[in-house]
């Protein structure tokens, strides 16, 4: 009974060292070592895929308690509803690393054959269906920032792919002494830390943006409240007529700041038109496309210049949140959380805010998880990113941080400051070397004020993305085929 145990605890013990290392907890390092137990506890066991399942299915229960906050505690579900939806969604997951058990059996000694299977893997989870980009291996990383720096060389996956093979490496050597491998994971890692420590601080030609963010802290339960609308006007138009506008490049507020649609007849957009006379206002908005048959309606962004106004519409949509997949067969649900409201349309155009010195890539919430999203952006000449979220369905879990650390991947994956308004924090601006410069805590109400490094210059991995991981499979796959030679013959 108790071998058949251990290899159970084991994955427990995996699951709460990586949740110690991923965001919101950020003991980093132990990254480095928290897949070695299930991997052991996996190479000696008949159902490694069960093992690795366990793990992850546990290690997701909790790092994504925030679905339950969300359907519970503000959609008004039972809580055996969001505790039954957070099991499912970690054992959907979770079955991603039981795949892995299938691959890692075959092979439990070619370690970078094994992470590269992980990276795959994620990258897999990251686009089926509508994706979920979510806490990879490469998060745990974003609290360090010469851990992360050579994500502007080949992106969030090699910090992934670095992490993962440090750990099956460090595995192979404890169960086989295969000291080769782990000689070669070890170099790999003093190599990306020794460009991180001289990448950190790597000076790029840039303009300065004073930037304020307004975080306007109400809360979600009064957002859509129908006695508690005029109050959440009044409460955001207070804060953006004391903003001081004239003292800075750029004002900047959440996702939908103002509870109502966004046209001009509403006084949110006119005061916000006034303003902008004096300074540039980013906003988060909704919006419809004014026809009577047929209407569209979309999660906005909008800067106001004086007179004129830029728009840009989400082009990813939350699936359940904003629309509803397969629309017939969840009606009912549908009709339960949000009362047979209309869905959301999808933008399609990767649109650049363009005034003076601001050339900005707006991102609504979710969208700043997907570095293709963001590509285009840059591309089109985008010197910064600016995402409005709110991250007030997370509740206090660690779900805003998980968010963040998707954003600090961006600023160093395209070396560009990332700047993030949210309803109920956690705002912040984040420097291209992936840093945080300022930022403003979970549910305060007030301003956060920054200088805003605008950079043009382009990062490789902006240049040539996962060109690298595509030479590396490929280089794998020859390897393996020269070797069956061999052995043929």
């Amino acid at each position: 009974m108790k071998e058949k145990l251990i290899p159970y605890l084991s994955a427990l013990l995996s699951a709460f060292l990586l949740t110690l290392a991923s965001p919101g907890i950020d003991l980093w390092f132990l990254a480095y070592f928290a897949l070695v137990p299930v991997i052991l506890a996996a190479s000696n066991n008949k159902r490694p895929w069960l093992i690795f399942f366990t793990f992850a299915f546990l290690y997701y229960c909790y790092n994504l308690r925030w679905v339950e906050t969300s359907v519970s505690h503000f959609g008004g579900a039972p809580a055996i509803v969001g505790m039954l939806l957070v099991a499912v969604f970690a054992a959907v997951l979770a079955l991603f690393w039981a795949l892995f058990g299938f691959i890692y059996k075959r092979r439990p000694s070619a370690n970078i054959l094994a992470a590269t299977a992980i990276v795959a893997l994620e990258i897999v989870r990251a686009n089926l269906f509508t994706g979920f980009p979510w806490l990879y291996l490469g998060h745990t990383q974003t609290s360090f920032a010469p851990a992360v720096q050579a994500a502007d060389l080949g992106g969030e996956f090699l910090i992934s792919l670095v992490v993962a093979y440090f750990n099956l490496a460090l595995a192979s050597f404890i169960r086989d002494r295969n000291r080769n491998s782990f000689a070669i994971a070890s170099v790999v890692v003093v190599a990306v830390f020794s460009y991180g420590f001289l990448a950190e601080h790597r000076e790029y030609n840039h303009e300065i943006l004073k930037t304020r963010i307004i975080q306007p802290a109400y809360s979600q339960n009064d957002k859509w409240n129908m006695d508690k609308e005029l109050e959440v006007i009044l409460q955001v138009s207070e804060l953006i007529r004391n903003s001081s506008p004239q003292n800075y490049d750029l004002l900047m507020l959440p996702e939908s700041v103002y509870p109502n649609m966004m046209d001009k007849d509403f006084t949110g957009y006119r005061l916000m038109s006034i303003v902008s006379e004096v300074t540039p206002v980013l906003a988060g908005v909704i919006r419809n496309d004014g026809k009577v048959k047929d209407r569209k309606y979309y999660n906005s962004v909008y800067l106001f210049d004086g007179k004129n106004v830029q728009t840009y519409d989400k082009r990813h949509l939350v699936p359940f949140g904003e629309y509803f997949p397969l629309g017939t067969l969840f009606k009912p649900i549908d009709y339960y959380f949000f009362k047979g409201a209309e869905d959301f349309s999808a933008g399609t155009t990767p649109v650049v805010f363009d005034h003076e010195k601001i050339k900005a890539a707006p991102l609504v919430c979710y969208e700043s998880a997907y570095s293709g999203l963001v590509r285009p952006q840059i591309e089109a000449g985008a010197n910064m990113i600016a995402v409005v979220t709110n991250d007030s369905w997370f509740g206090d879990t660690q779900g805003p941080y998980q968010h963040m650390a998707t954003d600090i991947m961006r600023a160093v994956e395209y070396r560009r400051s990332v700047v993030r308004a949210a309803q109920t924090g956690v705002s912040a601006c984040i420097d291209p070397d992936g840093t945080i410069q300022a930022e403003f805590g979970l549910n305060k109400a007030g301003y956060l004020d920054c200088d805003v490094k605008t950079v043009t210059a382009r990062s490789i991995f902006s240049v040539t993305g996962y060109l690298w991981l595509v030479l590396l499979i490929m280089g794998i796959y020859i390897y393996e085929r020269r070797g069956r030679f061999i052995n043929k013959h």
